[in-house]
């Protein structure tokens, strides 16, 4: 009986982590955008390479992000 509640605790322990992560990520990429603010409200880059790669990297993290928060709670609810 005492190893399904450690094994309870740890699915519990794990399911935050991911939340916590995936708000993590999705809050550096957020704040990453607002400093990339200019005056005017969109967002400056020095090159449209720079522009490319670092949207589609943003998004590709902020995917993750997602993923990580609705894996977490998942496993809340289905422990």
């Amino acid at each position: 009986m005492e190893l399904l509640i450690i094994q309870h605790n740890h699915m519990t322990l794990h399911a935050c982590i991911l939340i916590g992560i995936g708000l993590a990520i999705r809050y550096i990429i957020g704040r990453r955008r607002f400093n990339r603010r200019g005056v005017a409200g969109l967002q400056l880059f020095s090159s449209y390479e720079k522009w490319w790669l670092t949207t589609r990297i943003e998004a590709l993290f902020y995917f993750f992000g997602l993923l990580a928060i609705l894996s977490g709670i998942f496993l809340l609810i289905f422990k």
